[in-house]
């Protein structure tokens, strides 16, 4: 095994969620540190957990689901309006909260 580090996460839960994602991506992965960063502050050391791959290829891959990961959801667009129950929504949401119905091709 030739592990390599593909993100420093602010803590356990954002460490178990990238860990998570590279995993139904195909690509193993394991935490480190999770459990040091429960003494942060009192340790002098780097207490943040990590995010490892366990094969070094699947390291740029790797890179670029964090990458996207750590740029949040794409907010460009515009508001758009449901066509079946009129609600009006932010153009980040894929389907109307109210109605559940899928945002138009053309919103």
């Amino acid at each position: 095994m030739s592990a390599r580090k593909v993100y420093l996460a602010a803590d356990p839960v954002n460490a178990e969620i990238a860990k998570d994602m590279l995993t139904s991506h195909g690509i193993e992965a394991h935490v480190r540190n999770q459990y040091l960063w429960g003494g942060m502050g009192d340790l002098p050391a780097d207490v943040y957990p990590s995010v490892w791959v366990d094969e070094a290829d699947d390291y740029d891959a790797a890179r670029r689901l964090v990458l996207d990961l750590e740029r949040g959801p794409v907010r460009n667009g515009r508001p758009w309006q449901c066509p079946k129950c009129s609600e009006y929504l932010d153009a980040q949401f894929e389907q109307c909260w109210n109605c559940q119905t899928a945002k138009p091709a053309d919103a």
